[in-house]
């Protein structure tokens, strides 16, 4: 753990970043991608006919780009690129709402870490638990969406980590005011600066011991390298031998 822990006694709700936090994300993305790209080629081929996965990515950041107000809701984002491609290559709208459901379907195909459910199960109840996501996963889908009070993204604030607006929401949701949320998530500078910077007992998931960045400003913070060690730091008894 990083800084001297603080004292954690008045925390009564706890927020979770999702990819990377409670589930391993590596590789699903891409391989979401091309299901979508063997979909278009076999039910539209005139798109990959004309582009090839790099050129379709590098479209998607041309329109954000252009329409900066859809980073923060990336399923309009990734909508609005197809809705382009299909005008573009004389297609029916249709192919929005059917090539995004080949992509979300994959894009949860992910298998949350060995420590999550039991780890979530022996916090619920002793703390009102959340999700805080600058993407378009849902818990629900997982079968994890019995053990969290809320669940914020940020298409619902129109905000993303690390700004204050999402975690004032998280705030508002679990009915706590900021030293009393605690939030964890991998990613140092959405997560864990963007909730200290707010007020919120911050908490690093670092599993691979990643040095701070250097040119991220340092914040008072938890480090854990396991979602465990937090469960273990707020709720000892839960996790005692026998």
């Amino acid at each position: 753990m990083s800084n001297t822990v603080p004292d954690l006694s008045q925390v009564r709700a706890i927020s979770f970043d999702l990819d990377y936090t409670l589930w391993d994300l590596e590789g699903v993305i891409e391989r979401a991608e091309q299901r979508l790209y063997d979909f278009l080629s076999e039910s539209y081929p005139r798109i990959t006919e004309r582009y090839s996965p790099e050129t379709l990515y590098r479209r998607r950041l041309d329109l954000a780009a252009r329409q900066p107000q859809l980073r923060h809701n990336v399923t309009a984002w990734r909508k609005a690129a197809l809705a382009e491609l299909a005008e573009e290559c004389g297609y029916e709208q249709s192919l929005v709402e059917q090539g995004f459901k080949v992509f979300i379907d994959a894009r949860h195909e992910v298998t949350p870490y060995p420590e999550t459910k039991p780890v979530l199960s022996a916090l619920h109840g002793r703390y009102r638990l959340g999700v805080i996501t600058n993407g378009n996963a849902d818990v629900g889908r997982l079968g994890l969406g019995g053990y969290f009070d809320f669940a914020l993204s940020a298409v619902d604030i129109g905000s993303a980590k690390p700004d204050h607006l999402i975690f004032e929401a998280a705030c508002r949701r679990a009915g706590v005011a900021p030293d009393e949320l605690l939030h964890i998530g991998d990613e140092p500078a959405t997560d864990v600066f963007g909730a200290a910077q707010f007020g919120v007992h911050a908490v690093w998931l670092n599993r691979d011991g990643r040095a701070w960045p250097g040119e991220l400003e340092t914040v008072p913070h938890i480090e854990v390298a396991s979602l465990q060690a937090l469960g273990e730091l707020l709720s000892p008894e839960a996790f005692r031998d026998g």
